[in-house]
């Protein structure tokens, strides 16, 4: 596949290479990547090799069996690494799967941003295809640490999936070598993790209390739709009836769905800068607001997974300036986690920090969109001490 890519042209119409399966998944596979799923036809395919819509349909039956054949030929080499890794230690299989994963720089966005797209049908058997390579790995992790149940080490195998998958959105700054040798270093920390022990703090029962106007109304179940649903499969009217609002009375406060969903990334935006600014104001010390600002992001995404869904998935979705500006929005933020962990370990470079930071960020990301993870005992514990060992690389400080 990566010959595919590296291809100038498709073969001439007419012609009937070999490889034309594996031509149509890379052609298939960079649409999907750089336009998203909804946007890319099969026409589009057809043309990026160079064939008539017809000869895609001789190799797959229609635009969801070829999103499913892309994500799962991004994996297959993850899962060839892992079959062939039967001898090696735990420490091993996280530098293999990281030297490996460093050229498969689409998975992560195929599956967290493309994959909410398909039918159901066609998603429940994708995610059967990335279960069956999780399980791969979490009965590995559990012949190599049998002090682990099972839930932790399936855990631990998500989370190594989750970073290797936010290869995807990191800017491709480091030499290869040294990037494979970072991201080894991520696997290696979540791979070795040690679970936090559960205690139960009781919890008092939320009211769950709402603003009463109108366009906190809207904005709240565009949110709720967007997330569920995706936000190509909702409508204004979707909208205003999940919020008890008909009619032109939508439109006094929203234009347009694109305004919506403006308004909704902003929303979180701004709770995410919010939540930076108490950690950087409680903090002693660098150090101490790293781990204070990680804490309280993997607590923010866990109560806010919606939020997180359309960041991750449906931001492509703006256009013009506002893509611009939330783009720009979210590189200030990452560059705020960089600045500290910088001022803890000046000697790594802004590039090594940068993908510390994304691989973190989207461990709890997933962990958020994940509701039988976060809810489960622990879990947020556990994820905060093998994110703080990738982004402190290990310094012990005291918690807050």
């Amino acid at each position: 596949m990566a010959a595919a890519r590296e291809s100038a042209e498709p073969p001439p119409r007419g012609t009937r290479p070999r490889n034309r399966r594996a031509l149509i998944i890379a052609a298939a596979t960079e649409l999907f990547h750089q336009h998203g799923y909804a946007q890319v036809g099969m026409g589009d395919v057809a043309n990026a090799v160079n064939v008539r819509p017809s000869a895609l349909y001789r190799h797959f039956e229609n635009k969801p069996d070829l999103l499913i054949a892309c994500v799962v030929e991004e994996m297959a080499p993850l899962r060839a690494e892992l079959a062939e890794s039967t001898a090696a230690d735990i420490t091993e299989i996280g530098r293999r799967l990281a030297a490996v994963a460093v050229g498969r720089s689409r998975l992560g966005a195929l599956w967290q941003r493309e994959a909410r797209n398909l039918p159901e049908p066609a998603y429940a058997r994708l995610r059967a295809e990335i279960v069956a390579t999780a399980n791969q790995l979490t009965e590995m992790i559990r012949a190599r640490r049998p002090e682990l149940d099972r839930r932790n080490a399936k855990l631990f195998a998500l989370c190594t999936f989750s970073a290797l998958c936010s290869i995807s959105y990191r800017a491709d700054e480091l030499p290869r070598g040294r990037f494979e040798q970072v991201m080894g270093d991520v696997l290696v920390a979540v791979l070795h993790a040690q679970p936090a022990e559960h205690r139960p703090v009781p919890e008092a029962v939320p009211t769950r209390l709402h603003p009463a106007s109108r366009r906190e109304r809207l904005l709240r179940a565009a949110v709720t739709l967007f997330a569920e649903r995706g936000y190509s499969a909702v409508s204004m009217e979707d909208i205003g009836a999940q919020a008890g609002i008909s009619g032109p009375s939508v439109y006094h406060h929203f234009a347009s769905k694109q305004q919506l969903l403006v308004a909704a990334l902003a929303r979180g935006a701004e709770w995410l800068r919010y939540d930076l600014y108490r950690a950087f104001e409680s903090c002693t010390d660098p150090a101490d607001g790293l781990r204070r600002l990680l804490g309280s992001y993997v607590e923010f995404v866990a109560k806010h997974s919606s939020h997180v869904d359309i960041l991750v998935s449906e931001e492509h979705h703006l256009h013009g300036e506002e893509r611009s500006y939330n783009k720009q929005s979210q590189r200030e933020y990452v560059g705020e986690w960089v600045h500290l962990m910088l001022a803890v370990h000046p000697e790594i470079s802004e590039a090594e920090a940068r993908v510390r930071v994304h691989a973190v960020l989207t461990i709890a990301n997933d962990v958020a969109r994940t509701p039988r993870l976060r809810g489960q005992p622990a879990v947020l514990e556990t994820v905060k001490r093998f994110c703080a060992d990738v982004v402190l690389l290990g310094l012990e400080v005291g918690a807050p």
